[in-house]
């Protein structure tokens, strides 16, 4: 029987929602039930927009024994649906520009309409503390239906991300929920089950160091898909969105389509033991729900500005653009604040992108975590934030322009299009090293979609700056110097035969020297050979 073209919703986490609209619903409860059944306490890291909120909103109602709502899922017949009292907190609803406003909006937006709902406001006492309020709320609930309490906490890192910037504003909110959460440890013997979500693993918050029973499961194989969705996923409750946009447009080449979904959206590994890979689910969901149009919908203004602060202080950390690494322990001993201080070291700027969602697993090696852009969607968005970052703006509307000059071996036409960009630097940007010239010209090159850009590529006798494959036949060659000469560029890469890789019948390798000059912060010369075979 052909099914029914769901409703795709993108702008709701509420399953009972979801449900009543007949939306599209990727059903996850065999993963939940295995974590009720499992165990007590667990955090799982996640970036934004990928489901955590949808998640809790799922756990909340199967603990609420809302049994009908999960006709036709997994855990329907699976599970007894007894009730429990709940505690849902999202501490990402809790606006605050200082201490006293956090507390303020967290007992009138969250605690109070908690025990509002239950009939136990009598047992608050608004002048205590947050600790106290969590622990009054525990032990009323407990009380009142002589049961233990379930204690969902959505985006629990929400307040420290917000104030990083603010050191002495970061201390004051991380000892206030140092003991906020150290209340889960002892009321733990009222408690049936706690889940809490977040971005980042903070190793100052004592959840991590008081908690000796939270399991961590953001690295877990177990629940590497628990958010998003697999290729599994994509192809068995999206099938008729494709195979309409298939009719649609008479689209013939099928395969190639929905490579290029992979492409865009799928690509972030949660865990090195468990190589399945998901695609965001926000994306997916506007994606079809825009007509099947390719375009980068991984925007979270929070997450931005951030990520834009890490790339203005560690700029050398992104210059190869496509494989980073980083190691296993880095990603659970980073340190959020000596990140935006500046002072933190590669593999923790790194760990945090992957925690974020800018970077991801791709594979093991010696030890290393290698880490890659997830996507193109991700990787457009990063190339872009580099390239905004040195003012180096190129206009979307030259970008086909830069690519046919690419495509048909015109340099000249290259070059004039980097230097009408490079004279967007603004002056007081630092360009002082050679290598902040590279960091500013591969994420143009990176936009253009070509079957591979690579930076500073080991070959047997040395580092070349760039090589671009444009297509199958044709190869750029690019070695960047500062304050010298292009001649001495170009004999660079001839002398140390950059190219041979590349050699093949038929192909056309351009070698391309070009030099920047430090006072016109500009190109001031180029050099070009070409190889024919």
């Amino acid at each position: 029987m052909e099914r029914k073209l769901k409703e795709i919703v993108v702008d709701k986490s509420s399953l009972s929602w979801l449900r009543d609209v007949d939306g599209l619903y990727v059903d996850k409860t065999k993963y939940l039930l295995k974590l009720i059944c499992s165990g007590s306490y667990f955090l799982l890291s996640r970036p934004r927009r990928f489901g955590k909120s949808l998640t809790i909103d799922t756990l909340e109602q199967i603990f609420i024994g809302n049994k009908e709502l999960f006709k036709g899922l997994y855990i329907y017949d699976e599970y007894d649906f007894e009730e429990y009292p709940v505690i849902r907190l999202n501490m990402s609803l809790t606006p605050f520009s200082d201490l006293k406003g956090l507390m303020s909006n967290l007992y009138e937006l969250q605690i109070y309409d908690i025990a509002e709902r239950y009939g136990i406001i009598n047992c608050l006492n608004r002048a205590s503390s947050p600790s106290v309020w969590l622990h009054t709320l525990i032990k009323a609930l407990r009380d009142r239906y002589d049961k233990k309490v379930v204690v969902l906490i959505d985006e629990y890192d929400n307040s420290l991300l917000k104030t990083v910037y603010d050191r002495a504003l970061f201390e004051e909110v991380r000892n206030l929920f140092a003991g906020f959460y150290e209340v889960l440890k002892t009321d733990g013997d009222y408690i049936r089950f706690c889940f809490i979500t977040g971005v980042t693993r903070f190793q100052q918050v004592s959840i991590f160091s008081q908690l000796n029973n939270l399991i961590d499961i953001s690295s877990s194989p177990e629940y590497a898909a628990l958010c998003g969705y697999t290729d599994e996923e994509l192809d068995y409750y999206f099938a008729t969105y494709i195979e309409k946009y298939y009719e649609d447009n008479n689209i013939v080449e099928q395969e190639a389509f929905r490579k290029s979904i992979k492409d865009y959206y799928d690509g972030y590994r949660f865990s090195i033991r468990n190589d399945v890979t998901m695609y965001n689910p926000v994306s997916i969901g506007k994606f079809f729900n825009g007509g099947c149009s390719f375009d980068n919908f991984w925007i979270e203004t929070g997450a931005q500005s951030l990520v834009n602060e890490i790339i203005r202080k560690y700029p050398d950390l992104f210059k190869s653009g496509k494989v980073f690494y980083t190691y296993e322990s880095a990603m659970s001993t980073m340190n959020v604040s000596d990140i935006m201080e500046g002072c933190a070291n590669a593999e923790s700027v790194y760990s945090y992108l992957v925690q974020a969602g800018y970077m991801t697993i791709s594979g093991t090696e010696y030890g290393k975590l290698l880490l890659s852009y997830p996507n193109r969607e991700v990787s457009d968005t990063m190339n872009a934030k580099v390239l905004s970052t040195y003012g180096l703006e190129i206009d979307g509307k030259r970008f086909p322009y830069l690519y046919e000059a690419f495509a048909t071996g015109d340099t000249e036409g290259i070059i004039a299009m980097f230097r009408d960009a490079y004279m967007n630097i603004p002056y007081d940007m630092f360009m002082e090293k050679e290598n902040n010239y590279q960091i500013a010209f591969y994420p143009a090159l990176m936009f253009l979609g070509f079957d591979s850009v690579e930076a500073e590529e080991k070959t047997n006798i040395g580092r070349m700056d760039i090589s671009v494959k444009v297509k199958d036949d044709l190869y750029y060659i690019i070695e960047l110097k500062l304050d010298e000469s292009a001649e001495k560029a170009l004999k660079q890469i001839k002398e140390k035969r950059y190219y041979e890789k590349y050699e093949k019948k038929g192909s056309t390798i351009h070698l391309l020297g070009i030099n920047f000059s430090s006072k016109e912060r500009n190109i001031r010369d180029w050099k070009e050979e070409i190889l024919l075979k």
